[in-house]
């Protein structure tokens, strides 16, 4: 790193300066304060790395002046320097900010040690801050690309979620953003310096949902070796996101919404209760009032989470926003690949707007990745575009011409194609991939004259 900047707050003159002399000849550029004024007014004129404050000033504590370091400038990282025998100090000053201590009369050896174990923390907090700080402009809520009515209230939506502690359920399909949406209240939010974690609760196996998500003590279950922290304990002052919360069983049910409840938690196998500060929010593709009156899902949970309500419409319902989103992903992966790609066709332009889109923006976002890897012009083309946008089939699906009942016939069909595509032709996977029971999908299939052969 560049050469480091140390500022000394020590009330004893020559002590002051036998420490700048030994910095010095390390090439550390010095600044020197008596009292913690002093140190204020140096720290808001210089970007200081390091505070080497003594404990006892004249009129006030080190504790004090690291305290007021700290809120001046979180990044500075602070070293205590104490009298031999008053070592508890140094520990309550840790405790208190403090990165490490130094006892007098000083080693220089040790010392510069310290400063150099110091400086690697400073570079590391550094590092973190600048990956938070593109982290809350990447999820910014000015980062929306949309034109469309529906998208602005979505946004008005997030705004009234960010500045509020309450649980938000976030309901959409797949690929419409959810994850974003969450980030972007998390990034947006007073939490936004905790931590943000996102948890698939389909990608967990039922037997370890529990211990991934409050923990366990070791042996609580066959191969808990050691004690397991879970989400809710480690996402702690920060926002937890509880991916497709529909499929979270009936039993984990119960246990979150006492979380809810109580703020409170057990790690399996322990009866000690934990308390721990994380802001929930839920997502799902899945419609939880449906599922509230199958009894799938509680309704005591539904109505604890769904405290503000964020529906992410799908883009086949806000046509208007693909061309700005096309605009945005082209810059993206023209940069990406290294090309110069200005633009795309009208011609491509037109088979986007008349495709339906079943994966969303994902899906868009993934269609344009994969033609600015082919176009090698400066504009993209239908030529650059997947051949499947120019079905036919997929174009009278929105023609004008069509009356609803025929729409809607050809979209049953489209879904229950791809359902017993994507489920291996097993018509109970596939029912419950479209929300319907088995018995009802055979009875479409029929009347439709689709096999699963």
């Amino acid at each position: 790193m560049d050469k480091a900047n140390i500022l000394i707050v020590e009330d004893d003159p020559l002590q002051r300066r036998l420490i700048k002399e030994n910095l010095e000849q390390e090439d550390y550029a010095v600044f020197e304060a008596s009292n913690g004024k002093e140190a204020s007014n140096i720290i808001a004129l210089h970007s200081i790395d390091i505070a080497v404050v003594d404990y006892k000033l004249d009129g006030e504590t080190g504790i004090n002046v690291i305290q007021e370091i700290l809120e001046q400038n979180p990044l500075v990282t602070s070293i205590v320097v104490t009298a031999y025998g008053n070592i508890e100090n140094a520990v309550d000053a840790i405790k208190k900010g403090a990165y490490d201590y130094i006892v007098k009369p000083i080693d220089f050896d040790k010392f510069l040690l310290a400063i150099e174990r110091a400086l690697e923390r400073q570079k590391l907090k550094k590092e973190i801050s600048s990956l938070k700080s593109s982290l809350e402009e990447k999820f910014s809520s000015k980062n929306f690309i949309f034109t469309s009515s529906k998208m602005e209230e979505v946004t008005i939506l997030v705004s009234k979620a960010s500045k509020s502690d309450a649980t938000v359920i976030i309901s959409g399909e797949t690929g419409t953003g959810k994850d974003f949406v969450a980030k972007t209240i998390h990034f947006s939010s007073k939490r936004k310096k905790g931590p943000y974690l996102a948890v698939n609760i389909p990608a967990l196996p039922e037997t370890l949902i529990e211990s991934e998500l409050f923990g366990a003590e070791k042996g609580a279950f066959t191969g808990a070796y050691e004690r397991k922290i879970g989400k809710f304990e480690a996402v702690s002052g920060g926002t937890l996101l509880l991916d497709e919360i529909g499929d979270l069983p009936l039993q984990m049910q119960v246990k979150l919404l006492r979380f809810l409840q109580e703020k409170e938690f057990f790690r399996l196998g322990s009866s000690q209760p934990l308390k721990s500060d994380v802001r929930i929010i839920a997502a799902t593709n899945k419609d939880l009032e449906k599922l509230v009156k199958e009894a799938k899902f509680r309704p005591d949970l539904y109505y604890r989470l769904n405290v503000i309500s964020i529906l992410v419409p799908p883009l086949r319902k806000r046509k208007e926003d693909i061309p700005p989103l096309v605009d945005y992903f082209i810059r993206k992966y023209s940069k990406k690949e290294g090309k110069d790609i200005e633009g795309i066709s009208a011609e491509g332009m037109n088979l986007l707007l008349n495709y339906l889109f079943p994966g969303n923006i994902r899906e868009l976002e993934n269609i344009i990745e994969r033609a600015a890897v082919f176009c090698d012009r400066n504009f993209i083309t239908s030529a650059d575009l997947p051949i499947f946008l120019k079905d036919k089939k997929e174009k009278e699906l929105i023609e004008e011409g069509l009356s609803l009942k025929d729409r809607v016939k050809q979209l049953e069909i489209k879904e229950i194609k791809k359902a017993l595509l994507e489920s291996g032709k097993v018509k109970s996977k596939a029912a419950r991939y479209l929300g319907i029971t088995e018995r009802i999908l055979s009875y479409k299939m029929k009347v439709y004259n689709l096999s699963s052969d």
